[in-house]
Protein backbone atom coordinates (compact mmCIF):
# COMPACT_ATOMS: atom_id res chain seq x y z
CA UNK A 1 0.00 0.00 0.00
CA UNK A 2 1.04 2.98 -0.99
CA UNK A 3 0.20 6.73 0.43
CA UNK A 4 0.73 9.97 0.33
CA UNK A 5 2.57 9.99 3.38
CA UNK A 6 5.25 7.60 2.06
CA UNK A 7 8.60 9.60 0.73
CA UNK A 8 10.01 9.07 -2.16
CA UNK A 9 12.77 6.93 -0.85
CA UNK A 10 10.12 4.48 0.82
CA UNK A 11 7.95 4.23 -2.67
CA UNK A 12 11.54 3.66 -4.44
CA UNK A 13 12.38 1.01 -1.74
CA UNK A 14 8.92 -0.74 -2.40
CA UNK A 15 9.55 -0.76 -6.13
CA UNK A 16 12.64 -2.74 -5.43
CA UNK A 17 10.90 -4.89 -3.04
CA UNK A 18 8.70 -5.69 -5.97
CA UNK A 19 10.48 -6.06 -8.82
CA UNK A 20 12.81 -8.46 -6.86
CA UNK A 21 9.77 -10.75 -6.11
CA UNK A 22 8.69 -10.70 -9.41
CA UNK A 23 12.26 -12.08 -10.49
CA UNK A 24 11.89 -14.65 -7.84
CA UNK A 25 9.11 -15.90 -9.22
CA UNK A 26 9.57 -15.59 -13.43
CA UNK A 27 13.35 -17.15 -12.61
CA UNK A 28 14.63 -18.74 -15.73
CA UNK A 29 14.23 -23.05 -15.24
CA UNK A 30 16.47 -25.99 -15.95
CA UNK A 31 14.99 -25.62 -19.98
CA UNK A 32 15.89 -21.56 -20.08
CA UNK A 33 11.76 -20.67 -20.03
CA UNK A 34 10.39 -18.77 -17.75
CA UNK A 35 8.87 -21.22 -14.93
CA UNK A 36 5.71 -18.92 -15.09
CA UNK A 37 5.19 -17.85 -18.71
CA UNK A 38 6.88 -20.34 -20.39
CA UNK A 39 8.02 -18.35 -22.28
CA UNK A 40 12.32 -18.14 -22.95
CA UNK A 41 12.29 -14.04 -22.98
CA UNK A 42 10.31 -13.30 -19.90
CA UNK A 43 8.81 -9.61 -20.88
CA UNK A 44 7.77 -9.87 -16.99
CA UNK A 45 11.10 -10.59 -15.83
CA UNK A 46 12.95 -7.80 -18.03
CA UNK A 47 10.43 -5.09 -17.24
CA UNK A 48 11.23 -6.29 -13.64
CA UNK A 49 15.03 -5.97 -14.08
CA UNK A 50 14.04 -2.39 -16.09
CA UNK A 51 12.49 -1.27 -12.84
CA UNK A 52 15.29 -2.23 -10.74
CA UNK A 53 17.59 -0.11 -12.94
CA UNK A 54 16.10 2.54 -13.27
CA UNK A 55 15.43 3.40 -9.39
CA UNK A 56 19.72 2.14 -8.87
CA UNK A 57 20.53 4.69 -11.75
CA UNK A 58 18.71 7.67 -9.63
CA UNK A 59 21.19 6.62 -6.86
CA UNK A 60 24.45 6.71 -8.80
CA UNK A 61 24.90 10.17 -9.44
CA UNK A 62 24.88 11.01 -5.99
CA UNK A 63 27.27 8.90 -5.28
CA UNK A 64 29.59 9.90 -7.54
CA UNK A 65 29.37 13.38 -6.66
CA UNK A 66 30.25 12.48 -3.09
CA UNK A 67 33.30 10.34 -4.03
CA UNK A 68 34.47 13.47 -6.44
CA UNK A 69 33.77 16.02 -3.29
CA UNK A 70 36.15 13.89 -1.21
CA UNK A 71 38.84 13.34 -3.63
CA UNK A 72 38.48 17.21 -4.44
CA UNK A 73 38.87 17.79 -0.51
CA UNK A 74 41.78 15.21 -0.40
CA UNK A 75 43.33 17.09 -3.12
CA UNK A 76 43.38 21.09 -1.39
CA UNK A 77 46.74 21.76 -0.74
CA UNK A 78 46.89 22.37 3.35
CA UNK A 79 49.32 24.77 5.22
CA UNK A 80 52.19 22.99 6.50
CA UNK A 81 52.29 21.31 9.35
CA UNK A 82 48.59 20.28 9.53
CA UNK A 83 47.24 17.12 8.95
CA UNK A 84 43.72 15.61 7.13
CA UNK A 85 41.49 13.94 9.56
CA UNK A 86 41.62 10.34 7.82
CA UNK A 87 45.06 10.66 8.73
CA UNK A 88 46.74 9.74 12.13
CA UNK A 89 48.57 12.10 14.55
CA UNK A 90 52.29 12.08 14.20
CA UNK A 91 53.89 11.69 17.88
CA UNK A 92 57.43 13.05 18.61
CA UNK A 93 60.19 10.74 18.48
CA UNK A 94 60.80 10.60 21.79
CA UNK A 95 57.21 9.11 22.49
CA UNK A 96 58.24 5.79 21.26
Amino acid sequence: MTGPFLSLAQIRNRLILTARAVLRDHRAGPDGRCRVCRVPACRVATAARNVIDAASATCRPAEGRAAEQTRAHDATPRPAGTASATEPPLRAADEW
